[in-house]
């Protein structure tokens, strides 16, 4: 995964990352209950335990997954959930002080449903935060495609399939078998909604919607080598803009 935001760079980065964007919102308390959103295999719902949350995860009922999670020790799987088919949360309602996901939405196809379940296990006045790839990143991290996440033609991503290039699982595929997969995963693996119909989504169920690039390259500038690079300028709307728009966005949002 190409992609440089703090899941990629050391496992204490997603909870400090969180408490320093949190921290002028009224913060996060130890004890309190945390979701991750798309947990995969726990590592993130392990770093937050050690630091003294209360901290489960939940993600889609995948047999791939589901056998990684056979190979955790049974103390590291006990927090990890499965939403069921509906994609409904196995939490009851307003549970949760705070979830966050980390380069999850852009595989998200329809987001209606896993936002109105984030707001209905999210306690009143709680915060939720997401970190994902822009929309017109330059290279999509997923297929490489150039701007893939904007355009997603089969005969642009099978010619970049023929000039050779290869994500780590595609190392050995031939051309045509790159291309159609990276077709097909383009159409049903990630999706680039426009910040617009993202705004759309989340108002339906929160009350404050705010992308908060310029606090993630803040609280990030130790791990990222972009975020060093960008936090003396990112303070500039138009910088903030750039950043948004072709390396990665963050949306945090808060339910009344």
């Amino acid at each position: 995964m190409a992609i440089d935001v703090p899941e990629a760079l050391g496992n204490q980065a997603m909870n400090s990352m969180c408490q320093a964007i949190l921290a002028c919102r009224g913060g996060l308390a130890r004890g309190d209950r945390v979701l991750d959103f798309g947990c995969g295999a726990g590592r993130h719902v392990r770093e937050f335990a050690a630091a003294g949350y209360q901290a489960s995860g939940v993600d889609r009922p995948v047999a791939q997954l589901a056998a990684r999670w056979e190979d955790l020790p049974a103390g590291q799987r006990e927090n990890l959930h499965f939403s069921d088919a509906e994609g409904k949360f196995p939490f009851p309602s307003e549970s949760f002080d705070f979830c966050y996901s980390t380069s999850v939405l852009e595989h998200v196809m329809d987001y209606e449903k896993p936002i109105r379940e984030i707001a209905r296990v999210l306690k009143p006045e709680s915060w939720t935060l997401h970190i994902f790839p822009a929309r017109w990143r330059p290279v999509e991290p997923h297929i490489f495609t150039p701007f893939g996440g904007r355009f997603q033609q089969a005969a642009l991503i099978s010619l970049w399939a023929r000039l050779g290039i290869r994500n780590s699982f595609q190392r050995g595929f031939t051309a045509a078998e790159t291309a159609a997969r990276n077709v097909e995963y383009s159409r049903t693996g990630i999706n680039y909604p426009t910040k617009r119909e993202i705004t759309r989504v989340f108002s339906r169920h929160f009350s404050r919607v705010e992308f908060v690039e310029r606090d993630f390259v803040e609280a990030t500038r130790e791990v990222s080598r972009v975020s060093g690079l960008l936090t003396p300028v990112i303070s500039r709307p138009v910088v903030e803009s750039l950043y948004r728009g072709f390396h990665t966005r963050v949306v945090l949002a808060r339910k009344a």
